[in-house]
C-alpha cells in the first residue's frame, strides 16, 4: 500500500515559488469494482454488496442534501459546506447571490492521544506509506485497480 505523491511547484503570481506534495489517485474505483472487491473478502455475494452500495449512495445523498452529518463508525464523517461571499448587513444575504457553491466533505477519523496530545488519522493509518511519483509514468495494472 502506498499513498502517491507527487512533487509541483507553487507558481501562483504572489507565492514563495516552494515545492510541496500533493497526493495523486493512481486510479478510480468504481462501484462496481468495489462491490466485487468487498464481495470477494465476505461471504456477501456480489449482487448483494452491489445492491447495498446502491443503498447506501441514495440514502447518502438523500441525507447530505438535507443537511445531515453522516458518520461511518472507524471511517469518518461525511458532511455538506457551503461557499460564499458575505453582505453588508443580514436582510442583504441571499442564495442567489451570495451562495457560490455547495460541497461535500470527508473527514476522517481521528484519535488524541492522551500523553502528547497528537491527533493521528485512524482511517488510513493502517501502515501506509508515501511515494513520490514520477507524474509521467503509467500507474501498474495493481495500481489500476483491476
Amino acid at each position: 500500500m502506498a499513498v502517491l505523491v507527487k512533487v509541483v511547484q507553487d507558481n501562483r503570481k504572489n507565492s514563495n515559488k516552494l515545492f510541496y506534495g500533493k497526493a495523486v489517485a493512481a486510479s478510480t474505483l468504481d462501484t462496481k469494482k468495489l462491490a466485487k472487491r468487498i464481495s470477494e473478502n465476505t461471504t456477501a455475494t456480489y449482487p448483494d454488496t452491489l445492491a447495498v452500495l446502491t443503498a447506501l449512495v441514495k440514502v447518502m445523498n438523500l441525507n447530505l442534501a438535507n443537511s445531515i452529518k453522516i458518520k461511518i463508525d472507524n471511517f469518518g464523517y461525511f458532511y455538506v459546506s457551503a461557499r460564499t461571499s458575505g453582505a453588508l448587513a443580514k436582510d442583504e444575504w441571499n442564495v442567489r447571490e451570495n451562495l457560490k457553491s455547495v460541497r461535500v466533505r470527508f473527514q476522517p477519523t481521528q484519535t488524541r492521544d492522551g500523553a502528547t496530545g497528537a491527533v493521528t488519522g485512524k482511517s488510513i493509518g493502517f501502515g501506509y506509506k508515501a511515494v513520490v511519483v514520477d507524474p509521467e509514468a503509467k500507474p501498474t495494472q495493481e495500481e489500476e485497480g483491476e
